[in-house]
């Protein structure tokens, strides 16, 4: 009974999961941010691959997601250190971009953000930084990757729970003359009254 409360949460999980990590990579894309699209798509694998191991109740599948898990709330915890600049580490260094240039998308689109337009006499009006936002870009990038680590964590802790208690299920279950000593199955015992004869050629 229990296996099947964790499998169901486990799916769930699974599933938000897809749908964070798709809505990111959208916005990665938008903002050609490579590192970040390269690992998303890792991600996206290692969920196909969840996905399939609670569906078919493989033990190594879910296994191989839970581990992945772990290296996903580390490289989350990076892009979070990256955009607040805890420590040495900062997005200004273009890591996330693969020095390539680019920004994140939620840098010139941010949420509730108006442009500053600046025109010269000779050059058309130009979208020079956003003006006004809401949430700085750093702070949505930081809670987008903490609502991955949140979710990685949730997902790691379900995936241990779901292989033990699919093995404490699976131990129990009464296999035809399997290691349960009340089985249905009774082999016929051998009586020690038969007689032995030789065969005769």
């Amino acid at each position: 009974m229990a296996c099947c409360v964790s499998r169901n949460i486990l799916f769930f999980i699974l599933v938000l999961q897809m749908l964070l990590v798709v809505e990111r990579l959208v916005f990665d894309f938008l903002g050609f941010m490579w590192a970040p699209i390269i690992t998303n798509f890792i991600h996206i694998a290692f969920l196909i691959v969840g996905i399939f191991g609670v569906h078919q109740y493989r033990a190594p599948y879910i296994i191989t997601y839970s581990v992945w898990n772990l290296i996903w709330f580390a490289i989350n915890l990076t892009i979070i250190a990256l955009y607040l600049e805890i420590g040495t580490l900062s997005h200004k260094e273009d890591w996330l971009s693969l020095k390539t240039g680019h920004k994140s998308w939620w840098s010139k689109n941010g949420i509730g953000c108006g442009s500053i337009n600046s025109s010269n006499s000779t050059a058309t009006s130009t979208v020079m930084s956003p003006d006004g936002c809401l949430i700085r870009y750093e702070f949505v990038e930081s809670i987008q990757s903490g609502t991955e680590c949140i979710l990685a964590f949730i997902g790691f802790w379900l995936g241990c729970w779901f292989v033990r208690t699919y093995h404490e299920d699976d131990d129990h279950f009464d296999y035809i003359g399997g290691f349960d000593s009340y089985s249905a199955y009774h082999p016929p015992t051998k009586s020690s009254r038969m007689q032995m004869q030789p065969i005769s050629s």
